[in-house]
């Protein structure tokens, strides 16, 4: 997880534990000694292990890459497991090193990510839930940790150098740098479309499987009320069981399959483009050639140029999905207004009016706060999006400016 998904991941992460504290705070103050070395472990293991650090960058293919890294770990006796988008080295039986690469405007970047083996992650599951292995758990997390990234430093920089071996550096050249960048750009526009309709497509399946939780309960309620009334010690229980949870697989069955067939094609779709354009950016920067049966590197720009415009509106479209730090902070501004309702509601019911005002002015106030962030949040991304269009839409005229050229000079 690199850069900025990285801390809103952590963010969000601290936050939960900061929310789960304040009750064991409250309710659970004399046992502090077993709870604090549980929620300690829960965020440093998370920040150990979720972050991808970068080895290096230069002008290499991402195959180039991936062979030279594979042969690098094989020469020294490692358990390689090679996959198309990653190297996996297993260390030993309790961590292994994860290696990727991605295409950037300045090369191919290789980073690296610490993973704990099968027996790795359920030896820090026991020792976290006895409580009193907690310390050991994070004191371990963290040897594993410094020895993997000796080990990743030490043979992703040799993988590196192989690499640079074989390549040629690439001379100047206007129509290659042209090249370049218009792929560069265009791969940035299509991995953060990508990532938008991914994360958009994991909150609707979380949003259909809350729904189907909450119409359980509603259907559990209703049906229960119409078949006993408010009878609760000698009422059944059976029926409104049977039919609640019946409604509910059906009902978030359907959206499941709906998200899927929503999401299904069209993340296939922009993720066979993101291929695409990273080999292709690959081949250009080592000044490779394509293979035959693959378009020339104009031809797929000239046809990403129509897609250019679906990739900008899937980032509109996936909407606070493609920033998960703003989502949650809207998350709970959203859910304290609501709680501040309930609160009016409550007073009102039981002839509380004098405290009405106050709940429904908090409230007030936590639902413009709420709308400011997401309007200026919104400002912000369409002048992204509408920034990355001009970027791209300069890199496309001026390499069909100097093929013009060329050709009047042919």
């Amino acid at each position: 997880m690199r850069g900025e998904r990285y801390q809103n991941a952590m963010a969000i992460l601290l936050t939960a534990l900061v929310l789960a504290a304040v009750p064991l705070i409250l309710n659970l103050p004399g046992w502090w000694f077993l709870w604090t070395p549980i929620m300690a472990a829960l965020a440093i293991l998370p920040a150990l292990f979720l972050r991808e650090p970068d080895l290096g960058t230069g002008p290499w293919s991402p195959a180039g890459v991936r062979d030279a890294l594979a042969s690098t770990l094989e020469g020294t006796g490692v358990s390689v497991t090679a996959m198309p988008d990653a190297v996996v080295a297993r260390i030993q039986s309790l961590s292994m090193v994860r290696f990727r690469w991605r295409v950037t405007d300045v090369g191919t970047v290789l980073s690296y990510e610490v993973r704990p083996t099968r027996v790795g992650w359920a030896l820090f599951a026991a020792l976290v839930v006895t409580a009193v292995g907690s310390p050991f758990a994070i004191a371990l997390a963290v040897a594993l940790g410094w020895r993997a990234r000796r080990f990743a430093r030490s043979r992703g920089h040799a993988a590196l150098a192989a690499s640079a071996a074989t390549s040629t550096p690439p001379p100047s050249d206007e129509v290659r740098t042209l090249l370049v960048g218009s792929l560069s750009s265009g791969l940035r526009i299509a991995e953060q479309a990508y990532d938008a309709q991914r994360k958009a497509y994991t909150d609707a399946r979380v949003l259909a499987v809350l729904g189907g939780f909450v119409l359980w309960t509603v259907l559990l309620v209703s049906l229960f009320l119409v078949l006993n009334g408010v009878n609760l010690l000698t009422g059944r229980w059976e029926i409104p069981i049977v039919g609640a949870t019946t409604g509910a697989i059906l009902t978030g069955g359907a959206l499941l399959v709906a998200s899927r067939r929503r999401y299904g094609a069209r993340l296939s779709r922009y993720l066979d483009w993101t291929s695409r354009l990273g080999e292709a950016m690959g081949r250009e920067m080592a000044r490779t050639a394509e293979p035959p049966s693959t378009a020339s590197t104009v031809e797929l720009l000239l046809e990403a140029s129509t897609q250019v415009p679906e990739w900008l509106d899937a980032q509109r479209k996936a909407g606070l999905s493609a920033d998960p730090g703003m989502a949650f902070a809207t998350l709970v501004l959203s859910a304290a207004c609501a709680s501040m309702i309930v609160n009016a509601l409550y007073a009102v019911l039981f002839g509380n009016l004098s405290t009405v005002p106050i709940w429904a002015t908090v409230a007030a106030i936590l639902a413009g706060i709420a709308t400011w962030i997401w309007r200026r949040w919104r400002r912000e991304e369409d002048a992204r999006l509408a920034e990355s269009r001009s970027t791209w839409d300069a890199h496309v005229r001026a390499l069909r400016g100097r093929i013009a050229r060329f050709l009047e000079e042919m």
